[in-house]
């Protein structure tokens, strides 16, 4: 069997009932879409036009 690393680089729309202290499982959650997280960050946090916070992460997943 091989293992395949591979690297995202995502933009999410942060939900807005979602506090900064329930990011940690929501996020995780949407990664394991891709595969098993093993490293991920949150690299930067932007508001567009209309007000609506977005994160940028970069994560490796298997």
């Amino acid at each position: 069997m091989t293992l395949e690393l591979r690297t995202l680089q995502v933009r999410w729309p942060w939900p807005p009932n979602c506090p900064a202290q329930r990011l940690r499982p929501w996020l995780l959650e949407r990664l394991k879409q891709h595969g098993q997280p093993l490293r991920w960050a949150i690299t930067a946090v932007e508001i567009d036009d209309e007000g609506q916070k977005h994160l940028h992460l970069e994560a490796v997943v298997l």
